[in-house]
């Protein structure tokens, strides 16, 4: 009789076990596919291309020379990668155009004459148009790696 009732509740945790780890299992499983892991690796993928990131100065006026030395060598592909990551494919593309359109002397030349101001962690060059509009050139340095980069122009 004890041997049964011992079997019976050996026989009932392996059950409570199998269950529990079927459970846990779901559950995991239900985490891996779910839109907020997916959104945590999202970010954490992003973080380290920013981190792992090479392409800029240490400084705000580096990043622009940088970026000046790449126009003046036609290289737009290399321009765009002083860009942050999420604006990069969008300025290939139109320093591309303005490429083709022989405009990069003209864009070159207006980034010369710059006047910055810098803000903690953020840079301001105000560029002066032929139309006398200004506009501005804003860098953000990364904080996980120190590189600045170009945010808008």
């Amino acid at each position: 009789m004890l041997k049964s009732v011992l079997k019976f509740l050996g026989g009932a945790a392996g059950i409570v076990v199998l269950g529990m780890g079927a459970l846990l299992g779901v559950q995991y499983w239900r985490y891996q596919t779910s839109p907020e892991y997916r959104t945590i690796q999202n970010l954490k993928n992003l973080e380290k291309q920013y981190a792992e990131d090479p392409y800029g100065g240490d400084t705000p006026e580096e990043t622009l020379r940088l970026f000046i030395d790449a126009l003046k060598n036609g290289d737009t592909e290399l321009a765009a990668k002083y860009f942050i990551l999420d604006k990069q494919q969008q300025w290939r593309e139109d320093l591309a155009k303005i490429k083709e359109k022989g405009l990069l002397d003209k864009m070159i030349n207006e980034l010369l004459q710059t006047k910055k101001r810098v803000n903690g962690d953020r840079a301001f060059f105000t560029l002066i148009r032929d139309n006398d509009i200004p506009s501005e050139l804003i860098m953000y340095k990364n904080l996980l790696n120190g590189i600045w980069k170009i945010s808008e122009l």
